[in-house]
């Protein structure tokens, strides 16, 4: 039964459910970097009308200077990003990480192991690197799906993209997490520095790692349907990917002699550019931590984690060819960070230029109190994810007045980084922007997966609104 010949889904009232978000997220949600144009327009104007001052054109200078001269803020948190991206392709796309998950999927038998296996891959290796494991968890789907598994197809996308919406900013690579433990960064007015062992490796936000992955996997291999209603790949999609494993494994297996007849091919074909290169790499990072007088887990910030997956990557690729021909496909993810941070960039000069952060924050504080604040946080973070699904870009947006408030309500500072972390995630589950290499490694849309990714989403918040009523108990 393919997914093109489809007559009776499983579960009709999911698959209706499923078609109906996915329509209107494809009608009226538009690209994000359209998203960041209207919000610009938004935050300019809500800056000019909701903020004391006469309504004149020395007012809208003042907010033309301050997004112009915020516009530049976030190059080096934009550069963070960025090497974030290509370095977990890097990581991902190598030899021997792509022969351990085909060496752990020929293990796995039975349609509701594999798509426990598929979910836990996604949602483990994401809390170590999301850009690792959103790629490693495409890539042990369709190696599936080649071999024709009986579990559904659809649920194994989904499931592959779980990390995305339930570990991935909660772990090693959170970008809010890693942004306020890094001296220097652009939120440290209002944050300070807080180190990952406040947050990342808080006992509240391991336990809720941990809850989330177990209540997904049990969630997952409940969804799988029986036989007669399986939905598996479509033929193109299976064959397609056969193929492509094929040849990937042909050319690995046949070398490139034709290569190396030139001393420039012999050198970009040889082992010690990046043995030694990666070498130097492995030398730095073992005296960066065993340097740091506090523990190994206050020297991650976001240029040490960067390093780290970087130099990885560089080593596992073995040859500079190998490396440079994965490096200029992570590369192609790369460009939405570099063409939107500095619009982010511009809304918070705005914000901050305009008082409009101030005031944001105030209302915050009449809504809600150092009890509820965790929980308001969580939601809203949420909520605007939907409309700006980047943790990173919109926590520059957020963290003035988020911070502020929290300041303000003598709420815990780190349990409020850690409130917006796990918010930012929740609504991942429902938004596909993130979703889209996943699926077009796997020749899905966002409709296909979107049923089943309701239901981890009300899973997940159920979950999150219980943690973050009670969190105030733990800080």
């Amino acid at each position: 039964m393919t997914i093109a010949a489809e007559q009776s889904p499983p579960r009709k009232p999911l698959d209706r459910l499923s078609n109906s978000l996915s329509n209107i997220c494809v009608r009226w949600i538009p690209d994000p970097w359209v998203i960041v144009v209207l919000l610009t327009i938004v935050a300019g104007a809500a800056s000019f009308f909701l903020t004391p001052g006469d309504l004149g054109l020395g007012k809208a200078e003042t907010l033309v200077r301050g997004w112009g001269d915020g516009f530049w803020d976030l190059m080096q948190f934009g550069m963070q990003m960025s090497l974030m991206l290509l370095s977990g392709y890097v990581v991902a796309s190598s030899p021997p990480v792509r022969r351990a998950l085909i060496w752990v999927a020929d293990r796995v038998s039975g349609p509701k192991a594999t798509v426990a296996t598929v979910a836990l891959t996604s949602m483990i290796l994401m809390w170590v690197h999301w850009g690792v494991g959103l790629i490693a968890a495409g890539i042990l789907v369709r190696y599936f799906a080649a071999r024709e598994t009986k579990a559904d197809y659809r649920l194994l996308v989904a499931a592959a993209y779980l990390g995305m919406a339930g570990t991935f900013h909660a772990g090693l690579s959170s970008s809010a997490g890693l942004l306020v433990a890094t001296p220097g960064h652009f939120a440290e007015e209002y944050f300070g520095i807080i180190p990952m062992s406040q947050t990342v490796f808080s006992p509240f936000n391991l336990a809720l790692v941990a809850i989330t992955i177990v209540a997904w996997t049990i969630t997952a291999v409940a969804l799988q349907p029986s036989p007669k209603e399986t939905v598996s790949a479509p033929e193109d999609v299976r064959e397609r990917i056969a193929a492509e494993f094929a040849k990937e494994d042909a050319a690995r297996n046949s070398g490139d002699t034709a290569g190396k007849r030139t001393p420039v091919d012999i050198i970009e074909n040889s082992r010690w550019v990046n043995g030694t290169i990666g070498v130097l790499g492995l030398v730095y990072i073992v005296l960066y931590f065993s340097s740091l007088e506090d523990g190994i887990l206050n020297g991650l910030t976001l240029n040490s984690v960067n390093f780290i997956f970087l130099f990885v990557g560089i080593l596992l690729h073995g040859t500079p060819k190998a490396l440079l021909a994965a490096a200029q496909t992570g590369g192609s993810f790369v460009w939405g960070v570099l063409l939107q941070f500095p619009f982010y960039a511009g809304i918070l000069g705005m914000l901050v230029v305009s008082g409009l952060s101030e005031r944001i924050a105030s209302w915050f504080q009449a809504i809600a109190n150092e009890h509820t604040y965790p929980l308001f946080v969580y939601w809203y973070s949420g909520i605007v994810n939907f409309f700006v699904p980047s943790g990173g870009s919109k926590f520059a947006i957020e963290a003035s007045y988020i911070g502020e408030a929290a300041q303000a309500l003598d709420v815990p500072l780190d349990l409020t980084v850690i409130a917006y972390i796990w918010g930012d995630m929740s609504t991942n589950a429902l938004q596909p922007f993130w979703a889209l290499p996943l699926l077009a490694l796997c020749g899905l849309s966002f409709r296909h997966i979107m049923g089943f990714l309701v239901i981890f989403a009300l899973v997940t918040c159920t979950i999150g609104t219980a943690a973050f009523l009670l969190a105030p108990l733990f800080f």
